[in-house]
């Protein structure tokens, strides 16, 4: 532990936006505030990028030290270490979501044959290479997607899933969204989500359903393993050991609750490899993604 004297470099941990900045900046305030209160002279600065491979490539050229994604960390295996695997809600595991409006035609993936959808951005495993997953195997060609031009669909990529949610409400040409079920939650009533949903999503609360537009989901994913916090290889800092032994420490009720009507975007951190990545592997693979492009 260095003493609050000692005059340390800043630690960057860089985010993609929420839906809103002032709601993502309340998010991380508990997660900031704790790691500077356990470890002596540490200065943390949570900042925000627009895309995942923006944060990848603030990472490999020593613009930020530590973030939270799978993309980024396989991309990248050689270059960033696995800190741990984030928890929220007490729940290891997330789901992507692909949902239409209730008047639509579409009933089942393959009806998005022709048809227009909205993506978050396009690194985004919930947000964009999920989404095009569940789309393949819904027996549609996917084309050079996330890159290029799927073949069966027209896709549309943006900026963060706040991003895709309000290009899809905003915009009549997009039959369909794909992204995080974090943001299609409150448009999507309680008895339209699968039990597998209910029961092991760290992101389920009462706000299901809640939103007065109502969307119908037509397919939810299997279970994702939530991100992993990850560090640059080559990242020097005195405190580095004592800020991953504390990032590591956090469980149920470490965090206090931010403010406002958020959630804390962690709630506990268990130890993790790139092994159980695996999964998300399987569909770059299938998607013929080369991360060498982020």
């Amino acid at each position: 532990m260095g003493s609050a004297s000692d005059d340390y470099e800043p630690v960057t941990f860089l985010e993609t936006p929420g839906e809103t900045p002032g709601d993502t900046e309340a998010m991380w305030e508990p997660f900031s505030e704790y790691l500077q209160s356990e470890v002596d002279g540490l200065e943390l600065d949570v900042e925000f990028a627009d895309s995942t491979s923006g944060i990848g490539q603030s990472l490999l050229n020593d613009q930020a030290e530590l973030t939270r994604s799978d993309i980024v960390m396989l991309a990248n295996p050689e270059e960033l270490d696995v800190v741990g695997i984030v928890e929220e809600g007490g729940a290891a595991v997330y789901y992507a979501g692909i949902a239409t409006r209730p008047e639509s035609d579409i009933e089942e993936l393959a009806d998005i044959e022709g048809e227009s959808i909205a993506f978050a951005d396009r690194l985004s495993t919930s947000g964009s290479l999920y989404p095009n997953y569940m789309l393949h195997q819904a027996g549609l060609d996917t084309g050079e997607a996330p890159y290029g031009d799927p073949v069966d669909y027209d896709g549309t990529w943006t900026s963060g899933q706040a991003g895709a949610i309000d290009s899809f409400l905003n915009r009549d040409e997009f039959v369909a969204v794909g992204c995080d079920i974090a943001v299609l939650l409150e448009y999507i009533s309680e008895d339209q989500w699968p039990d597998r949903v209910r029961e092991q999503s760290g992101r389920w609360d009462e706000d299901v359903g809640s939103s007065s537009t109502e969307l119908e989901l037509i397919e939810a994913s299997q279970s994702l393993p939530f991100s992993p916090i990850i560090a640059r290889s080559n990242w020097e800092h005195p405190l580095r050991s004592d800020i991953e032994e504390a990032i590591v420490s956090i469980e149920e009720g470490t965090l206090r609750e931010p403010e406002g009507d958020v959630d804390n975007p962690i709630s506990a951190v268990t130890p993790g490899s790139q092994e159980d990545y695996q999964p998300i592997l399987d569909v770059i693979d299938t998607l013929g993604v080369d991360l060498g492009d982020l």
